[in-house]
């Protein structure tokens, strides 16, 4: 339409317990708004088009269950995810983690070298969870679908685009591939959507909680099922961050 003002992406994502949910349900039905759950696939609810939604711990069991196993190794296994279009802080439920649309773009990517060497990292290899590497091979017939429909001519090779995957969690565990942001370290996706896996473990600071400031690159799967687009950076900035940003170098 017209003069229609385009909305910008933002989305408020909030961790908490059962009593919590409990909370924000009865206040939201009392405005007689609908809470959605998310069972299945955890990335839908990054659509611009879900106002609020939420993800019980269930929904890690759902369609990227090998995926999204980091959820259960980590600090956030067992409480619930609250994501909203707009801030929910006046409900006292925590500080948000804010995922906003960015301009960012790396300067290069690792090589094949230096990709191998992140998946040696031993913080990383302490990190994973032992199902990770199980790839089913209905898990493959996926990637190559998307990938021979898309870049036709570079012959599929799994296992180069599962070693990046790899790579690229490890790099926000122990990162390589950063800039340095006023002294403050800011890792970022070291591929592109078709190279990168279960992007939500970064959306939702999963992996990575300890830097204040992510970039993250979409993966396939929320690609496909929130509507991001491919190759985009993302800014995942986690609670407590002190928006002074005079610039950044490459580190």
């Amino acid at each position: 339409m017209s003069g229609e003002k385009l909305m910008v992406y933002q989305k408020f994502c909030y961790w908490i317990d059962r009593e919590g949910l409990e909370r924000i349900r009865r206040d939201f039905e009392e405005k007689g708004i609908e809470l959605k759950d998310e069972a299945r696939i955890p990335c839908r609810v990054l659509r611009i088009s879900r106002e609020v939604s939420y993800l019980s711990p269930l929904a890690w069991y759902g369609f990227c269950k090998r995926r999204t196993s980091w959820y259960w190794k980590s600090e956030k296994a067992g409480k619930t995810l609250i994501i909203s279009n707009t801030s929910l802080d006046h409900m006292d439920i925590g500080n948000p983690i804010i995922i906003r649309e960015s301009n960012f773009k790396p300067d290069r990517f690792p090589s094949s070298e230096e990709i191998a060497q992140l998946v040696k990292s031993p913080e990383y290899q302490r990190s994973k969870p032992k199902v990770w590497d199980n790839v089913e091979p209905i898990e493959k017939d996926f990637y190559q679908i998307w990938f021979e429909r898309r870049r036709s001519n570079e012959p599929f090779d799994f296992d180069k685009i599962f070693t990046s995957h790899s790579a690229n969690h490890s790099n926000f565990i122990d990162p390589k591939f950063f800039i340095n942001l006023n002294g403050i370290v800011v890792p970022y996706s070291i591929a592109n959507s078709f190279h990168v896996c279960s992007s939500c473990m970064e959306f939702f600071n999963i992996i990575g909680s300890k830097w204040q400031i992510k970039y993250v690159v979409p993966c396939i799967g929320a690609v496909l099922f929130a509507h991001l687009p491919m190759d985009k950076y993302f800014e995942v900035k986690t609670p407590g961050f002190s928006d002074k940003r005079d610039g950044y170098g490459i580190y």
